[in-house]
């Protein structure tokens, strides 16, 4: 008179990609009529069947990391996070797609950065750029670097000044002097000269500054020259370059006393030429005005383990300035990666065991593990499976 008999399967659970679809028994008489499920035995009710589903194509979405820690440890600074867009491209594959898709979607994108204040900052220590090793091939040296504090009105932390003196080593000697032909003499002696270019360069063939070859040992570039004879005279080179690339510097030339004897080039001590009357070899100059990076010290990593960011303070001053005058190429980074100790994992939990109401055998043959939703309600099988 009566028998259980299962359902037509229920509305799939999820509106896209995958789902779980139900069927459950329910008490029909001979004549199909549903009637109360007292009326079955109840000892031979058949368990509900859950089935897989499909639904609709899955809508893209924005999803964003948790925002890290403050970029500055105090005063005013700037937290970051990842933004990506996100789809559900098939059963189990959910993934990061262009944010071309999400933005047609017309998704609004969370903001990916934001201001964060911490307690505000005492002076800081701000640090220049380390100038340019001057010593010589083969020889050691020092650099020096400005170090100033950021707040004149308040003395920084002495102990904490970073230093403003390091060593240095001087360029590998293996660099030397180069030249070119004389060019033609241009008259007399007293009035003619020849010149030529001078020029250093690596083994390589690479010409660099100056400065990284010896300076004592550097070739002429101008000669004098004539078909006469021509008492001993002082002959002066070009100025080199200001040994400053701003500011007031020092400029030399190569001074020496010289002479033609019998049409050859020759030197003389510096009395033959009268050493009260010895030009200037050395003298000061004054280039552009100094516009100069400075950065604070770094701050602590956004992250504790793992790879995070740190970031720094750049500005550029002409004296106590604060101006938009230096040079962008030059510019030092103000952000970099920090690697840290990796993360520990997560402890296994126990604990974990499969949702009752979830077909997990099902899951298993149709790889479904990696999907978020029954990597949680197919727990135990799926860390069996992963272990296997």
């Amino acid at each position: 008179m009566y028998r259980w008999k299962l359902s037509s399967q229920e509305p799939c659970t999820s509106t896209c990609s995958i789902g779980v679809s139900k069927s459950f028994a329910m008490c029909v008489r001979y004549d199909g009529a549903e009637v109360d499920d007292m009326q079955c035995d109840n000892m031979t009710r058949p368990e509900p069947v859950h089935d897989f589903c499909i639904g609709r194509e899955c809508q893209p979405r924005w999803e964003a990391s948790s925002w890290s820690e403050c970029s500055r440890t105090c005063g005013e600074g700037f937290q970051f996070r990842l933004v990506r867009c996100w789809k559900m491209l098939s059963p189990g594959l959910d993934s990061s797609v262009y944010s071309d898709l999400c933005t047609v979607a017309e998704l609004e994108r969370p903001l990916e950065r934001r201001a964060c204040k911490s307690p505000t900052c005492g002076p800081q220590w701000e640090v220049a750029e380390w100038t340019e090793c001057p010593a010589k091939c083969g020889h050691r040296a020092q650099v020096t670097r400005e170090v100033r504090c950021s707040d004149e009105t308040k003395l920084c932390d002495p102990p904490t000044r970073p230093p403003n003196i390091k060593n240095c080593t001087g360029s590998p000697c293996e660099r030397q002097w180069t030249v070119s032909e004389w060019g033609p003499c241009s008259g007399l002696c007293g009035q003619g000269k020849m010149v030529r270019h001078v020029y250093c360069k690596t083994p390589e063939g690479r010409v660099v500054p100056e400065s990284q070859c010896s300076l004592e040992n550097k070739p002429l570039a101008i000669h004098p020259c004539g078909e006469k004879d021509c008492a001993p005279h002082w002959l002066t080179q070009d100025w080199e370059r200001c040994n400053t690339t701003c500011g007031r510097g020092v400029k030399r030339r190569i001074v020496q006393c010289a002479g033609i004897t019998a049409g050859k080039f020759q030197t003389h001590d510096n009395e033959d030429c009268g050493a009260s009357e010895r030009p200037e070899d050395e003298n000061t100059c004054f280039e552009r005005p100094c516009f100069k990076w400075y950065t604070t010290p770094w701050s602590e990593c956004t992250k504790m383990c793992g790879v995070g960011v740190r970031m720094r303070d750049v500005k550029c001053y002409q004296a106590r300035e604060i101006v938009r005058g230096c040079d962008s190429l030059t510019k030092p980074v103000a952000k970099q990666t920090c690697a840290l100790q990796p993360c520990p994992t997560e402890p296994p939990d126990e604990s974990c065991q499969d949702r009752p109401t979830t077909n997990c055998s099902l899951a298993l043959k149709v790889n479904l593990c990696s999907h978020w939703y029954y990597s949680k309600a197919c727990c135990h099988s799926c860390r069996a499976q992963h272990t296997s």
